[in-house]
């Protein structure tokens, strides 16, 4: 939990350290053709990442002790204004991949864990002070993975599947500083209600597909049996048309279901590449 701490405090910095600027004609929202600070109508800005961190794993299908390693990911989010609501609404879709080494405290087994999430939403948006954009809207993710333990013999993997809707909120500042224009931008999911697919506690994989015994192993997930969040923080420095940025990916995502506990807390310093891309209007 210090590396969610650590995130949330990191994400809160900008807004408790920096002052607000004055609006320039080339930042204002009111400016012709340009709202929400740049992203303007017939614009998909698109912001593609990598990441390094490290990932703690707990699976009691598979093992009852804790693992931990180094995680990597590869990830794309993509924000675009709609004219819905006079334009105070802004979709996105993201999709990322993240594969994982981890080893026991002891330095004995070794898992490998991937997992792949899909995920759109909209966010209706408003703006409290000059360069501060607020949004908060609805998303739909799906999420596949799996887990595969080398000490196992039988049942050395573990399957998961998940489709989720999610409450989601967003926040992107623009300021300047050291003579250029910056901009901070979080966003925040939190899973509300979904179907998760797991085993049985002592169930096997081969009685489920292969003898057909199905036994309530699609269930209803909720915050209280499947607390997760998504963190995603950058801060960006404006380069001609792009930006370039460095930030913090956290996501905690948490289970009990079906008697099987299950929870991976993956925190990774990602570096991220933003381009604003314009279409002939319609």
């Amino acid at each position: 939990m210090k590396s969610v701490l650590l995130t949330l405090a990191l994400c809160l910095c900008p807004l408790l350290t920096l002052r607000s600027q004055t609006a320039t004609p080339e930042d204002s929202v009111d400016a012709p053709r340009i709202s929400w600070q740049g992203l303007s109508h017939d614009a998909t800005r698109t912001t593609l990442f990598v990441g390094m961190g490290r990932n703690h794993l707990y699976d009691s299908y598979l093992s009852p002790l804790d693992y931990s390693g180094l995680t990597l990911g590869i990830g794309s989010l993509s924000e675009r204004q709609k004219r819905w609501a006079k334009g105070r609404i802004t979709s996105f879709f993201r999709w990322n991949l993240n594969g994982t080494r981890a080893k026991k405290a002891t330095g004995e087994g070794l898992l490998w864990d991937a997992e792949g999430e899909l995920t759109y939403g909209l966010h209706y948006n408003r703006l409290p002070a000059p360069g501060l954009r607020v949004g908060v809207g609805g998303a739909l993710g799906l999420h596949v993975g799996g887990t595969y333990s080398t000490r196992n013999g039988n049942n050395p993997a573990q399957g998961r599947a998940a489709l989720e809707g999610a409450i989601t909120g967003v926040a992107d500042y623009h300021f300047r500083a050291l003579k250029q224009r910056w901009q901070w931008r979080t966003q925040v999911d939190v899973p509300v209600a979904g179907l998760m697919f797991s085993p049985q506690y002592g169930q096997s994989y081969y009685e489920i597909f292969g003898l057909g015994h199905y036994d309530h192993n699609l269930r209803l997930a909720h915050p209280f049996n499947a607390p997760s969040v998504r963190i995603f923080s950058t801060l960006s420095l404006p380069f001609a048309h792009r930006r370039f940025a460095i930030g913090l990916d956290a996501n905690i995502r948490q289970s009990h279901i079906n008697g099987l506990k299950r929870h991976a807390w993956s925190t990774m310093l990602v570096i991220s590449y933003t381009r604003t891309l314009k279409f002939l209007d319609r």
